[in-house]
């Protein structure tokens, strides 16, 4: 599966991402300071599902328009250490769950989806 990590997604994050065999695009190492409409068009680009700590992607999809074709994951806790959000992504990447579509709200308690208006 191939992942795009936004800019607030620690880097220690994306190793462990990376070490579990998951493609990871990181916005921080590779284009920081891009906005989040350009990280929606990069992942629409390059196929890869957005995975984010910024709840402004639920503006941008909801309210724009804008709609990233693999998806979203909105880590709502930033508290998390990179060693258990990495820990809740690949239990969920590894779940069968489906992404495309469907903004994907991810809590150390709860996963809740909600599909994009088209």
């Amino acid at each position: 599966m191939k992942l795009l990590a936004d800019e607030n997604i620690p880097l220690d994050t994306v190793e462990l991402l990376e070490d579990a065999g998951y493609d990871v695009l990181s916005i921080l190492k590779k284009y920081s300071g891009i906005s989040d409409r350009e990280i929606i068009h990069l992942s629409n680009k390059e196929e890869r599902l957005i995975i984010t700590f910024d709840k402004d992607f639920g503006f941008h999809v909801f309210d724009e328009g804008l709609l990233p074709k693999m998806g979203i994951i909105f880590l709502r806790d930033a508290e998390l250490i990179p060693e258990k959000t990495a820990h809740l992504l690949i239990k969920l990447l590894q779940s069968g769950s489906s992404f495309k579509g469907n903004m994907t709200v991810v809590t150390e308690y709860f996963v809740r989806q909600r599909k994009f208006h088209v």
